[in-house]
C-alpha cells in the first residue's frame, strides 16, 4: 500500500482519513464506496506533480537548497513551540469554514500536489500566490493561533 501522510491527506470524496491511493491518479481515498465515486471521475492525466514535472536542472543556486534545508530542519524540529497542540488539531478538524474550503477541487489539487511534490519550498511559494490557498492558510492560522488575530 502507498504511504499516506495521515496528518495532511484527506479522502478526495468525503474528507475523512484515507487508507488508500487511486492506482491511476494517486489521490487518497478511504473506502470502496469513495473509490467507486472517485473512479467515475478519475482522470489519470491529473496525476500528482511528481509525474507531471521535469526534475529541476541544477543551476548552482544556493537559494533553493537553503529553502529545502530550512523546511527539512523545521519539519524535523523537536521544539514544542513549532508544534500544533492536539486540541488545535481537533479544532482544525471540526472547523466548518475549513471543511467548506476543502470542498473546492482546485484547493484540493493544490494540496495534493504540495503534499506529493519534491521541492516543497518552491511549491509552497507558488501556492501562496493563489488567493484560495492564502484564504485556506489564513483560516488554519486563525484556528491554530487565535491570540495573534487579536493583536492585529
Amino acid at each position: 500500500m502507498a504511504s499516506l501522510n495521515s496528518r495532511t491527506a484527506v479522502c478526495v470524496i468525503c474528507l475523512e482519513k484515507p487508507k488508500y491511493r487511486c492506482p491511476a491518479c494517486r489521490v487518497p481515498y478511504c473506502s470502496v464506496t469513495c473509490f467507486q465515486t472517485h473512479k467515475e471521475q478519475c482522470n489519470p492525466e491529473t496525476r500528482p506533480v511528481e509525474t507531471r514535472t521535469v526534475a529541476p536542472v541544477n543551476t548552482g543556486s544556493e537559494e533553493n537548497k537553503d529553502d529545502d534545508s530550512s523546511i527539512a530542519d523545521f519539519l524535523n524540529s523537536d521544539e514544542e513551540e513549532d508544534r500544533v497542540s492536539l486540541q488545535n488539531l481537533k479544532n482544525l478538524g471540526e472547523s466548518a469554514t475549513l471543511r467548506s474550503l476543502l470542498l473546492n477541487p482546485h484547493l484540493r489539487e493544490l494540496m495534493v500536489n504540495l503534499d506529493q511534490g519534491e521541492n516543497k519550498a518552491k511549491l509552497m511559494k507558488a501556492c501562496m500566490q493563489e488567493p484560495l490557498f492564502v484564504e485556506f492558510a489564513d483560516c488554519c492560522l486563525r484556528i491554530v493561533e487565535p491570540s495573534h488575530n487579536r493583536d492585529s
